[in-house]
């Protein structure tokens, strides 16, 4: 078996990591996360100190990384990992970020016969832990074919999208569609409360009419029934750099994308009311408090007015 690097162990990287220990990989990573330390040594993970020094032991060297920064820090510049990196090596990223900076990475690894194949992926934390994510391979066919085994650990779906930086394409605009879609689903909820509608009722017509949606049919029972307590599968916060990295996108290309700005305003908003760590659909609850309506049903608030005229529970 090919020997793993990982660098990038957070909520989503450390249970693929975990999975790739589990089926046999050998893998050396590098972490200040003390917990994701101990997890993955437990496991037989090996870690060493700096993402240089896991590039010169492995043969494979996967990020899965927060930002373009964190990126370019990675891949890019003076004692970079690439430097390290023996020829003939595969970089594999699963970050969410711009085409652009891996599109440069590529260019900086193919001089140094590295092969860069752009991965990310969606199913969230849940996804990561089961094996079940959907793999988007920006990339040379045959690259992803050399390492398809290592790909089908980690997950169900793997498509070959196009050139590096078609991945990241494919990822923002499916983290696009969500986000402003939990905005909506938000606006739908917010009206219907206001009018006095049964809101777990409305759930389960629309999750079998034309309104349905996967946001609609995750988000809404945890908004009407106050799931807040649950850890969150993808942060508010991440979900707006995602939409910025929308609007960016298609400023580069010149599209227009108004809804696009208009959703990731939303998202500004709750994180500057210190939302940033919740659950991404908990946007809706903003777009609630604006429009006063209490999303909350009211068969577990006996005491709640029969019509949602009362301000949302408020989350801050």
């Amino acid at each position: 078996m090919k020997t793993i690097g990982f660098v990038g162990v957070g909520s989503i990287g450390l249970p693929m990591a975990k999975r790739l220990l589990g089926a046999g990989y050998p893998l050396v990573f590098a972490s200040s996360r003390e917990r994701a330390c101990e997890e993955l040594e437990a496991l037989g993970g090996r870690a060493v100190p700096t993402p240089p020094l896991v590039a010169e032991a492995c043969e494979v060297f996967m990020t899965a990384l927060p930002s373009d920064r964190a990126l370019s820090e990675v891949y890019l510049g003076p004692g970079s990992v690439l430097e390290h990196l023996r020829p003939g090596s595969i970089v594999v990223d699963f970050s969410t970020a711009s085409p652009m900076t891996l599109q440069r990475v590529d260019t900086e690894a193919r001089g140094r016969d590295i092969r860069v194949i752009d991965a990310p992926v969606s199913g969230g934390i849940a996804g990561a832990e089961q094996g079940t994510l959907t793999i988007m391979a920006g990339g040379e066919p045959d690259v992803v074919e050399e390492i398809l085994p290592i790909f089908e650990t980690l997950g169900e779906r793997v498509f070959i999208v196009g050139d590096v930086g078609m991945g990241k394409v494919f990822k923002i605009i499916n983290n696009l569609l969500t986000g402003a879609t939990y905005v909506l689903v938000g606006e739908a909820l917010s009206l219907a409360a206001c009018a006095g509608a049964d809101l777990d009722l409305l759930h389960e017509v629309i999750a079998v009419s034309s309104g349905a949606s996967r946001a609609w049919g995750d988000a809404v029972p945890k908004l009407v029934h106050r799931a807040d307590a649950e850890p969150a599968s993808f942060r508010l916060e991440l979900m707006r750099k995602d939409l910025r990295l929308a609007a960016g996108l298609g400023e580069d290309l010149a599209t227009p994308t108004p809804l696009t700005s208009l959703a990731l305003q939303f998202y500004t908003a709750a994180v500057s009311r210190g939302l940033g760590r919740q659950d991404a659909y908990t946007v809706a609850r903003l777009v609630a408090d604006l429009a006063r309506a209490n999303l909350t049903a009211t068969a577990e608030e006996p005491g709640a007015p029969e019509h949602g005229s009362d301000l949302a529970a408020g989350d801050e």
